[in-house]
């Protein structure tokens, strides 16, 4: 626990550092800016996250994340430190101005509370196949051409595992940590809490509805923070992005204006290099697009349009270079004819194996299958909590149905920034239910969709039939989310308990330790697990499935020469 209470103290400063430094960037660029004057904590350091996600996926192609690499960030952090000192003398004297000093007693508690989950318990199934091995990649060499073929699970490429890297700390310790969901959860908790504050003196509450969209996803995933896992740092980042644009589309920023929107789009393509299920959110774009286009703002459309090309291309050329195609595992795109390219055919593959496991069938020649008999059987295996969820969301369409029934009888003015937000989480859970319908892949849509509804009916306004209806359908939403959220209270409550005696009070509890066997490419150990499918992190080179090693050769005389199909 105390060592990553240590290194999320030190992540706050590099990560708000950057974050400073990118956004005093953009205001020398632009001279003038269109949007919220103060320089906010999170966003601050959110924008730092997306940055420095960035540079990680861009170093990371011509060498490792290790010393180098974090020595230029640190050097950064450092420059950008200076260049808004200013920022954070504005930020401690706030501090100071706090009325409530037991309110820091709380967030203390709350950064306590998730480093103790963090430290100890659960390793995500995924971590133990793939993302603990590829953030040893990330360490070791950075990126070889063809990983992918090693193992198909390595061309996901998710830049948020090339973030845990950076911060994994194996270059210093010796040992790599795995604290970076943890941060996240702990830095966007006492964020949501601290902005809830207010939740009595607001006219509107769509906001808090969000604040708390954030606390019951920390619940959710509770058990399973420690692990490095892709979901929890890219719903995070999702939640962060809804939270924050309903929180400029309320009105509870003043002066909130294009800028704001357009950096959040940033973050909402970073979202989507995290994992592909979040890229619909970048529908965002369509607001300060509209209103930038609209404007003829030339300027600020080619700087943003730049930013957003910064953070996707190093993600895309590493697509190609770990797997020979654009985006994987999408075989429509084939652009690349490389020695290194993954064969169509396993590529086919593992995009109907996502898709038919996430539809319960566990079948890829069922891929074709109908939705009207493929999700019969996917809302059977569903537990009743989940189901819980999802009814939640399809009791908040009913109330969006009449509240948009009730703006049109009454003639009201639509709110653009508020109506792409609505489309955009929307948008979201259909992709989220057509392609991959396991639950956490889209659990922050699931979460915000029936708490944008509530937090919208929340309003004041004159009670009408209409009105009335929509409440009883926001009752409903509330009590099917409570529903859902006792189910993980009473499993935290009851998981805290049996850990409470584990050794992971000052140190984080390791990577799992599995048994494994070898085989031979080339001259050169490659391990693979001798029981299931976890090769978890130590042993390396490893591949979870022996089978996809054996289909692969090297390209050369070393690892840092990559691998090709057979």
């Amino acid at each position: 626990m105390i060592e990553l209470l240590l290194l999320w103290g030190y992540m706050f400063l590099v990560n708000a550092s950057v974050g400073i430094g990118v956004i005093k960037l953009y205001r020398r660029i632009f001279g003038r800016w269109a949007g919220t004057v103060r320089v906010e904590v999170v966003p601050a350091v959110m924008t730092g996250v997306v940055a420095i996600s960035a540079y990680v996926s861009v170093f990371s192609i011509f060498y490792r994340i290790g010393a180098a690499a974090h020595l230029l960030l640190l050097a950064l952090a450092v420059l950008s430190a200076r260049a808004g000192k200013e920022i954070w003398s504005d930020w401690f004297g706030r501090m100071k101005q706090e009325e409530n000093r037991w309110i820091f007693l709380l967030y203390g508690c709350l950064a306590a509370g998730t480093a103790f989950f963090a430290s100890r318990g659960l390793q995500h199934t995924d971590t133990g196949i793939y993302h603990a091995q590829a953030i040893r990649w990330y360490e070791e060499y950075g990126l070889v051409k063809g990983l992918g073929n090693l193992q198909l699970h390595f061309a996901y490429n998710s830049a948020y595992l090339g973030y845990a890297a950076a911060f994994s700390m194996k270059w210093l310790l010796g040992r790599s940590l795995h604290g970076t969901n943890g941060f996240l959860q702990a830095v966007l908790c006492i964020w949501a809490v601290n902005g809830l504050r207010g939740f009595k003196r607001r006219k509107s509450n769509l906001t808090d509805a969000m604040r708390a969209g954030v606390l019951i996803y920390a619940l959710v995933n509770a058990e399973y923070i420690m692990s490095p896992a892709t979901d929890f740092g890219t719903m995070y980042l999702i939640l962060y992005v809804i939270v924050r644009w309903a929180e400029l589309a309320g009105g509870e920023k003043e002066g909130a204006g294009v800028d704001d929107y357009a950096l959040l789009c940033v973050s909402a393509v970073s979202a989507a290099t995290f994992k592909l299920s979040a890229g619909l959110l970048v529908l965002l774009t369509c607001y300060p697009a509209w209103v930038l286009i609209r404007g003829k703002d030339r300027k600020r459309i080619l700087v943003y349009l730049i930013s957003g090309i910064a953070v996707l291309a190093p993600y895309l050329i590493r697509n190609v270079l770990i797997s020979g195609w654009l985006l994987y595992p999408f075989p429509a795109l084939d652009l690349f004819q490389v020695d290194w390219k993954i064969p169509a055919s396993y590529v086919e593959i593992d995009s109907a194996q996502i898709k038919v496991w996430g539809r319960c069938l566990f079948d890829v020649s069922l891929i074709d299958l109908p939705v009207r008999q493929w999700a019969p059987v996917w809302w059977g295996a569903r537990d009743t909590y989940e189901k819980m969820l999802i009814e939640a969301n399809l009791a908040a369409a009913a109330v969006d149905v009449l509240s948009v029934f009730r703006g049109l009888m009454r003639r009201k003015r639509i709110c653009p920034e508020k109506a792409v937000l609505h489309l955009s989480v929307l948008a979201g859970i259909l992709a989220w239910f057509f392609l991959a319908p396991f639950i956490r892949y889209g659990l922050a849509f699931l979460l915000a969709y029936p708490l944008l509804a509530v937090g919208e009916w929340l309003r004041p306004m004159r009670l009408d039939p209409v009105r009335i209806a929509a409440g009883f359908g926001s009752v409903a939403v509330c009590g099917a989310l409570c529903y859902y959220m006792s189910y993980y209270f009473l499993y935290d409550v009851n998981w805290t308990k049996a850990h409470l005696r584990d050794p992971a009070y000052l140190l984080q509890q390791s990577y799992d330790s599995v048994e494994t066997d070898t085989l031979d490419m080339g001259g050169l150990p490659v391990f693979y697990p001798a029981e299931g499918d976890n090769i978890s992190y130590h042993a390396f080179p490893a591949t979870a499935y022996r089978f996809m090693a054996e289909r692969s050769t090297l390209r050369g005389d070393s690892l840092a020469d990559g691998f090709a199909p057979r």
